[in-house]
């Protein structure tokens, strides 16, 4: 899959949310979600540009497909293999992500 699995960050630095669905990728959904191996890129367009930008990618030999769809209602939706792997507010999730560093020297 094209650009997929680093869609899980780009809700994150934005107030808005996304259904994402991942049917491809590692044995671990986190993996698949997250995994930074490799170069991956998440693009968003607008659903009229969408056959033109997958004809560009095959045009340059670039692996495409499309994933999901942007929300308005702030929740990050993610399914891997046909089962929720993710269904939070992109507020949690950017917290958890944000803080997570301080938690844990917090703790120490």
């Amino acid at each position: 899959c094209f650009a997929s699995y680093a869609a899980a960050e780009r809700p994150a630095t934005a107030l808005l949310g996304a259904n994402i669905s991942v049917e491809d990728g590692p044995v671990f959904a986190e993996g698949a979600v997250f995994g930074e191996r490799g170069a991956r890129a998440v693009v968003s367009v607008k659903p009229d540009k969408l056959a033109a930008l997958l004809a560009t990618a095959r045009q340059y030999g670039v692996r495409a497909s499309e994933i999901g769809s942007v929300t308005p209602d702030n929740v990050l939706r993610i399914q891997y293999k046909g089962c929720a792997a993710i269904d939070s507010p992109v507020e949690f999730l950017r917290d958890a992500w944000a803080r997570s560093l301080e938690r844990l020297v917090v703790k120490a």
